[in-house]
């Protein structure tokens, strides 16, 4: 009987791992659902042999966000001129030129063909096509609307992609000057220093602090250099054993919300994220309920999406959705005010499309006043460590002469 990997949810939220044994897919999805788990992935358990060769495939020749959201909004021209589904994705896929979505492509078309909805072929490639993407193309496909359902998708794709080139681009300078610092600095005290060391010692003068403790240092680099790389990887491999249990993932993303100046700029990217894609799947026709966990699955901050979790199961008790906001004490007074307005309205999808709206200007402000003023404090900073290297070795020179001097 052949085995199969899955990821799922558990009922308390959690992502939990395993392999199962079953005559197929349908039958492990099967036996997730009675335990109540949200199935996020099952695949066929790789052979040993072939798991090198599947890693080198997944990060060497994956298909980019943006392919996928080409492929989204073709789709939907295809469907609002009036094809039908089947012959807008022979359509779709005679377009592509993609070497690795194209066979994904045929292979959700051939679903569709026999006789499996759209949204279930989807559901094959959670890699690709999240747990938002297939919940709103299901909407879609019931309610009779997936062209209009798949260019909202599309455009929340473009929106997502947008601001994180925004954000990218924005840090590329600070990346580059902490890189180059990095560089001279290893350049001064493992290259440099050590020629001046020796004429140092032989000359058995008193070196200054400064100098002493430069000349440390560029010691203990060159002979322990062995041993730093090796604690480095013991660190990461323990960082990333630690993110992977509940607590240590909620504790860093509690940290991250609380860093100074950058928490604020990722809050702001988090809710901004939330109230755009909750606006997206209400416009679309999602209950409130379903859109909720929806984004639930979406969010990548734990704190944020427990905070969600907890918002949702309230609801189901018949709180009010403004109280709940204000009770996990994560969102701003502004947004809890314009949710509230939303609910009593009835127009909370358009509310929400406002706070984004109003988010999105406010995140590109933030990240261009944080560059402003970490470019000069960078350079600053390494302005002050190339100083002083060089007069740690410039001091006892000066002492030289001074000597031959006398």
């Amino acid at each position: 009987m052949p085995s199969y990997t899955y990821r799922a949810r558990n009922t308390n939220g959690e992502i939990v791992n395993g392999i199962l044994e079953a005559e197929s897919e349908d039958a492990i999805a099967s036996n997730l659902d009675k335990l109540g788990y949200a199935i996020i992935e099952i695949a066929p358990k790789a052979p040993a042999t072939a798991t090198i060769s599947n890693l080198t495939g997944r990060y060497l020749h994956r298909v980019k966000k943006g392919d996928v959201i080409l492929f989204t909004r073709q789709l939907s021209t295809l469907l609002r001129s009036g094809m039908g589904l089947l012959p807008a994705l022979t359509t779709a896929i005679e377009q592509s030129n993609h070497r690795n979505l194209k066979p994904i492509l045929e292979n959700i078309h051939r679903a569709v063909q026999s006789g499996k909805s759209f949204s279930e072929a989807l559901s094959q490639y959670p890699g690709l096509f999240n747990d938002l993407f297939i919940n709103m193309v299901r909407v879609g496909e019931t309610a009779g609307m997936l062209d209009k359902v798949l260019d909202r998708l599309s455009t929340l794709g473009v929106q997502e992609v947008e601001i994180s080139s925004r954000i990218k681009s924005a840090l590329l300078y600070p990346l580059v000057l902490v890189s180059v610092a990095f560089l001279v600095v290893n350049f001064l005290v493992i290259g440099v220093l050590p020629k001046f060391a020796l004429v140092f010692t032989t000359s058995q003068m008193d070196l200054p602090l400064a100098t002493q403790l430069v000349l440390g240092l560029s010691s203990t680099l060159r002979r322990y250099w062995w041993l730093i790389f090796f604690l480095i990887i013991v660190i990461a491999i323990w960082f990333r054993a630690y993110m992977n249990t509940e607590g240590g993932k909620f504790s860093f993303h509690s940290f991250l919300l609380k860093f100074p100046i950058f928490g604020t700029l990722y809050a702001k990217i988090q809710i901004s994220r939330f109230a755009r894609i909750l606006s997206v799947l209400t416009t679309a026709g999602v209950p409130l309920l379903e859109s909720l966990s929806a984004v639930e699955k979406t969010i990548t901050n734990e704190v944020i999406r427990k905070a969600i979790q907890n918002i949702r199961i309230s609801l189901t008790e018949g709180k009010s959705l403004a109280e709940q906001f204000k009770i996990s004490g994560l969102f701003p007074p502004m947004v809890i005010q314009m949710i509230s307005t939303g609910e009593k309205t009835g127009e909370l999808d358009k509310i929400l499309g406002e706070v984004a709206d109003f988010y999105e200007p406010e995140i590109e402000y933030t990240i261009k006043n944080l560059t402003s003023v970490l470019e000069p404090v960078m350079l600053l900073i390494m302005g002050i460590i190339v100083a002083f290297i060089a007069l740690s070795v410039l001091l006892p020179i000066f002492n030289l002469i001074k000597v031959f001097r006398n």
